[in-house]
């Protein structure tokens, strides 16, 4: 009983991991998209003043 109870928290525990892993990686490159997209924006911005 021990072991399946074990088991059954490893396999939650590498679920969760799966799920939570890949959102964190996609909220990272949005942020990171934002970011940069702001800095070609005052790129531009001065490109055109000049």
């Amino acid at each position: 009983m021990k072991a399946i109870k074990v088991l059954l928290i490893g396999i939650s525990a590498l679920v969760a991991a799966m799920i939570v892993i890949p959102l964190t990686i996609l909220a990272g490159l949005f942020v990171w998209l934002k970011l940069t997209e702001e800095t070609d924006d005052e790129m531009m911005e001065l490109d055109d003043a000049i």
